[in-house]
This record gives structure tokens, C-alpha cells and sequence, in this order.
């Protein structure tokens, strides 16, 4: 990779860490090429990195869904995402001005009828910038938090030096798989250019948050996120 490449990754790098993220990477693409041609179309094919930054949950917040919803997990999901599409656009506007094509991609813009997708995944593309591996829940797993973050992604023509992707770690753990209300997670475990309904009933999940939300006021759940031992590993090592 070419030094402008490097330098060019350092600024927007510092953009990411001056905005909270405590992850970043950059992803190739190319070798996703035709599974996001296939379940997201041709149109962004052409950008071929991704930039991905992530910032997690306060440990306490998630531990709490273990017992159910919490508008507290609400608010704090939003600020989350607000951050980090603040990011996402600076860093866009940032690589736009230095003569390339960039495209944020929002935090949580869901555009499938079953409201569970969005126009590109996230996961695949942290996954492949070797912030985590995705596990059973379909939810992106890093070392440090656990499933405890949200994401948003970059998608861009700059040369930017690229990350390698991080291994799957989950083994035989089902402890997703046996916390879900919805009885939503397969165990079967993500496999590069398998659909999401191999390793996720999304109809299941859906019509359960439908349920939540008549009870509750919003479609929130969390159990996934609270009940993963990697999560759990992060709230002992901050208790110590």
C-alpha cells in the first residue's frame, strides 16, 4: 500500500478516536464480492474498502436486559448511534475532500419488510476489518466487549491499508442460542456466503419484538447481548 494510503488512514483513524470509537479497521471487500452483490445489489460494488468503527455499551446498561427491556438501553442505543453517524460523516466528508468517493452507512437504517436489515451489513464488513467475528446471534463479537457495541461503516474507493479478518470464537457455545425469548438462533454459527436464515429465524425474532412492542412500547430485547460469556468476561475484568 502507498504511503498516501497509510497517511490517509491515520487522519481518518484520528477523526474515529477523537469522535469516542474504541475500534477501528479497514476492510477489503473484494473477496465478499458476490455475496454483497447478491443480498445488497451492484450498485456499491465498486467501493472497495470499508471503513468500521465501533464504541460499546456502559456494561451496566446491558447486564439489566437480562431481565427484560429497559428504556435506559433505549436512549443509550440511540446516543450510540447518533455518535457514531457523526463519525461516519465526518470521516466521509474527510475522504471525499482528499478526492475520493465515500458512503456512510447509517448506524440503524432498517429497510427490510422484516425491519432486521439495512442496505449493507455491518458485521461483515467489521468482521472482515478484524474487529470481531459473528456469532450465533448474528451479532458482531469483539475480544474486549463481547457483542456489547454498535457498529457503522464506511464504504469507500480510497487505497486505504486493510485489516485481516478475525477468526470465529464462539466453539460450542449455545448461550445465545438457549437465552432467546424468541427461540430465534439456530446454533448452527455464521458461514462466509450463507444467508442470515441459516443461523437466524429473522420471522421469529420479528414477530417478537412486535410483542414486546405492544407490551413494552418499542421493539427491544437484548438478551443476546447481555447473556454472551465475552460480554460477561468484560463486566468480571471491569469488576476487579
Amino acid at each position: 500500500m502507498t504511503e498516501k494510503g497509510d497517511i490517509l488512514r491515520l487522519e481518518i483513524e484520528n477523526i474515529a478516536k477523537a469522535g469516542g470509537a474504541r475500534f477501528f479497521g479497514v476492510a477489503d471487500l473484494k473477496p465478499a464480492r458476490d455475496y454483497i452483490e447478491e443480498y445488497y445489489g451492484p450498485e456499491l460494488l465498486h467501493l472497495e474498502r470499508a471503513v468500521v468503527m465501533a464504541m460499546p455499551y456502559p456494561v451496566a446498561v446491558v447486564n439489566q436486559l437480562q431481565k427484560g427491556p429497559t428504556h435506559t438501553y433505549l436512549y443509550y442505543y440511540k446516543i450510540l448511534n447518533t455518535s457514531l453517524d457523526d463519525m461516519a460523516f465526518k470521516i466521509a466528508l474527510h475522504l471525499q475532500d482528499k478526492g475520493y468517493e465515500a458512503f456512510p452507512i447509517p448506524a440503524s437504517q432498517r429497510v427490510t419488510e422484516d425491519k432486521l436489515g439495512g442496505i449493507f451489513s455491518h458485521r461483515l464488513a467489521a468482521n472482515l476489518a478484524g474487529i470481531g467475528w459473528i456469532g450465533k446471534s448474528a451479532n458482531l463479537i469483539t475480544e474486549e466487549y463481547g457483542p456489547r457495541v454498535r457498529l457503522v461503516t464506511v464504504l469507500t474507493d480510497a487505497p486505504l491499508p486493510t485489516d485481516k479478518p478475525m477468526k470465529n470464537r464462539c466453539g460450542t457455545c449455545q448461550a445465545c442460542v438457549e437465552a432467546c425469548p424468541a427461540a430465534a438462533i439456530t446454533g448452527r454459527g455464521f458461514k462466509e456466503g450463507e444467508s442470515l436464515d441459516v443461523w437466524l429465524n429473522a420471522k421469529a425474532c420479528d414477530e417478537y419484538l412486535a410483542k414486546v412492542r405492544v407490551s413494552f412500547g418499542k421493539r427491544i430485547c437484548g438478551r443476546c447481548l447481555a447473556c454472551c460469556p465475552w460480554g460477561e468476561k468484560t463486566k468480571k475484568r471491569r469488576a476487579l
